[in-house]
């Protein structure tokens, strides 16, 4: 198991001095991200349909992910991987995933905003960093994931507004779960590497 001396205070604390800069490895984790999600999401889609959504979606642990260790440039890959991935999987039309986008880049910030406005460690030493990452890292992007999305099928005619709730439910579940059970092994395990790493963000670009 690996472990980390750094504080949840110290993780995002900047140091007397400190000056931190965007630069191109954060650029590498964009395209890296963008790349995993791409295959994460596509693989999900695939495996576990369920209509126009996916009953087991690994892509939503790498969008919370994302932004934890890497601010606005992993939120930006929760933006733009869903778009090829969707369209990968036959899961939605471009236009759908596009009109997906505000919600998906929603489901990738609020995590990132949460961990940093409450000095939540990312390797989740403590319960409370483990409430921050279910609550702000899982059921909250979720909701708004599966409200938006859903919204956007029946504005769309892809579904029935009969059938809006159901889709809500299923999408709901299907994100979450596998990003309490896929995110929470990730974080605890490979956020120390990523810590000290030049690619994390204490803030949201660097």
């Amino acid at each position: 198991m690996a472990t980390t001396t750094v504080s949840a205070e110290n993780v995002w604390a900047f140091e007397e001095g400190e000056v931190r800069k965007p630069g191109i490895v954060h650029v590498v984790m964009l395209a890296l991200f963008t790349g995993i999600g791409i295959v994460v999401g596509t693989f999900g889609s695939l495996a576990v349909p369920l209509g126009f959504v996916s009953a087991f979606w690994p892509g939503q642990a790498v969008q919370s992910i994302g932004s934890i260790w890497f601010g606005w440039w992993g939120g930006i890959a929760a933006g733009l991987f869903p778009l090829i991935s969707n369209s990968l999987s036959g899961s939605a039309p471009l236009p759908v995933s596009i009109a997906y986008l505000p919600a998906n880049i929603l489901q990738g910030m609020i995590a990132g905003w949460a961990f940093r406005y409450y000095k939540a460690h990312p390797a989740l030493e403590s319960s409370r960093d483990w409430w921050v990452w279910i609550v702000g890292g899982a059921l909250v992007p979720n909701l708004i994931g599966a409200a938006w999305g859903s919204t956007m099928l029946v504005a769309f005619g892809m579904i029935t507004q009969a059938a809006q709730f159901t889709t809500f439910l299923g999408w709901f579940i299907g994100n979450t779960i596998p990003t309490v059970i896929l995110g929470s092994i990730v974080l605890k395990y490979v956020s120390p590497l990523v810590i000290r790493s030049k690619a994390f963000c204490k803030g949201y670009w660097a």
